[in-house]
C-alpha cells in the first residue's frame, strides 16, 4: 500500500506536496503586517471625504476649519479600524487565491524600501484617480441606467454606439 500511496504524491504538482493553506494564511498575515507598517490609513481615509468637500464647494457653500475637522474625525473614527480589520482579513483571502510563492514574493517586495515607498504612495494614487473615477462614472450613468434597467426588465437591448 505504501508503494501506491507514494506514487500518487509523486504524481501531483510540487505546491500540493510544499504548501498547505496555513502556510499560506501565515506568508500572507506577514505581507499584511508589512503592507500596514508602511500604509498610511489615515491618509486613504481622507481621500474617501474629499469628492464630498469638493461637491459642497461646487455648490457655493463654504466650509469652515471646524467643519472640515468634524467631517475628517467622523470619516477617521467611522473607518480607521473596520478597514484596517478588513485588510487583516484579506490573509485567508489571499490563501485561497494565490500561491505560497506569490505571497512570499508579495510580502518581500514590500519589505524592500522601494515597496515599503510604493505603499506609502498608495493613498495619494487614490486621490489622484479618484476624480477621474467619479467622472467616468458620473458621465456613463445617465445613459447606462436604462440600459441596464432594460435588460433587468427583459426588454431588446439597444444598438451599440461605440465600435470595437
Amino acid at each position: 500500500m505504501k508503494p501506491i500511496v507514494l506514487a500518487v504524491l509523486l504524481t501531483l504538482p510540487l505546491p500540493a506536496l510544499a504548501e498547505n493553506r496555513d502556510e499560506r494564511v501565515a506568508a500572507a498575515a506577514e505581507y499584511i503586517d508589512l503592507a500596514l507598517d508602511g500604509f498610511n490609513m489615515t491618509a486613504m481615509i481622507e481621500t474617501m471625504y474629499q469628492p464630498i468637500l469638493q461637491q459642497v464647494a461646487a455648490g457655493g457653500q463654504s466650509l469652515t476649519d471646524d467643519q472640515v475637522a468634524q467631517i475628517r474625525l467622523l470619516y477617521l473614527d467611522t473607518f480607521t479600524d473596520p478597514l484596517t480589520t478588513l485588510m487583516r482579513d484579506q490573509a485567508g483571502i489571499m490563501a485561497d487565491m494565490m500561491t505560497l510563492a506569490e505571497i512570499t514574493a508579495l510580502r518581500d517586495f514590500y519589505a524592500t524600501p522601494e515597496g515599503k515607498s510604493v505603499m506609502a504612495k498608495l493613498p495619494q494614487l487614490t486621490a489622484a484617480q479618484q476624480p477621474g473615477i467619479i467622472a467616468l462614472i458620473n458621465d456613463n450613468m445617465e445613459s447606462l441606467m436604462p440600459q441596464v434597467l432594460g435588460i433587468i426588465n427583459g426588454e431588446a437591448p439597444p444598438a451599440p454606439t461605440a465600435q470595437p
